[in-house]
């Protein structure tokens, strides 16, 4: 803590000395603390009360990130771009086959089952994951093998960052975290 206020204490105007290297947040901290000395003060307060209260919970502190947060949304905007075509009948044939061959329709990376958890709301509620990506094999007639079901978090998670985890990646990764 001494470290951080060191950093930040020699980003002052009135320091006469040379400035640690610090990090990015060092300067918005001591702006924050110029430009509102009274906020600052009882946040700083807040922070030692609860240190010294051992009953004190991180309920009884504020959130300082989140305190006063608010951001526009809601406004109506116009989007154009292109998406691949997807065939409704084979996802639908893909989701039949496997509740014939398992019973259920559950991902079959992570094994969540949507109607489990949701009932009726929930039933043959999955989504469809090409195992080789359409970017990749342009157009195409996927067979039901080329096709994997995956709840939406899988799906999400294969997706997320690029180069795409292949569903293999995926269900590894999911092992080595699963308790």
């Amino acid at each position: 803590m001494a470290r951080k206020t060191a950093d930040i204490a020699t980003q002052h105007p009135d320091h006469t000395g040379k400035p640690t290297n610090g990090g990015r947040h060092d300067r918005e901290v001591l702006v924050a603390f110029l430009e509102r000395p009274d906020e600052m003060e009882q946040q700083a307060t807040a922070i030692r009360q609860a240190i010294l209260n051992e009953s004190a919970g991180p309920a009884e502190v504020a959130d300082v990130d989140l305190d006063g947060l608010s951001a526009d949304e809601g406004r109506v905007l116009q989007r154009l771009h292109l998406r691949r075509e997807r065939d409704p009948k084979l996802r639908r044939k893909v989701i039949e086959a496997y509740k014939r061959r398992h019973g259920v329709v559950a991902c079959e990376a992570c094994g969540f089952d949507f109607q489990r958890v949701y009932g009726d709301r929930g039933a043959d509620y999955i989504e469809c994951h090409h195992r080789t990506p359409l970017h990749v094999s342009g157009p195409t007639r996927p067979r039901p093998e080329d096709l994997m079901l995956l709840c939406s978090n899988c799906h999400r998670m294969i997706h997320r960052s690029s180069p795409w985890l292949s569903p293999d990646e995926l269900i590894s990764l999911i092992n080595l975290h699963r308790p």
